[in-house]
């Protein structure tokens, strides 16, 4: 069984930002290092994160439209509402400060941030 070529490209990703992270030490934080949206094991606080069918946390970016591609089956808010997109265009609302499943089976395309 052939493993996926974006899995094998996420792997590939994550291996690379963890060596640079180990070689590169420790350097202050500025506003350049600082991520709108990315990749976690865990649902940071302020943020509107859906979880891969993976495991894998996508923490979303603020207010508005963030456009995703992939399946999805569980979702969080910590302080805003949010509404999850499919493709065929049905949806999932997860209200502020909550959690719920999500249909692991249909592709999302958008998580649609409230403020």
């Amino acid at each position: 069984m052939q493993l996926p070529k974006k899995h094998i490209t996420r792997a590939a990703v994550a291996l690379a930002l963890g060596v640079g992270t180990l070689m590169g030490g420790s350097s202050s934080a500025s506003a350049a290092d600082v991520h709108p949206q990315y990749w976690n094991y865990k649902c940071d606080e302020g943020r509107v994160c859906i979880y891969h069918i993976t495991g894998q946390v996508w923490n979303a970016d603020g207010c508005g439209a963030n456009p995703v591609h992939d399946y999805y089956n569980y979702a969080k808010t910590h302080g805003n509402s949010a509404r999850v997109w499919y493709k065929d265009y049905t949806w999932d609302l997860i209200p502020a400060w909550s959690e719920r499943t999500l249909d692991g089976h249909k592709l999302a395309i958008g998580v649609d941030v409230y403020c």
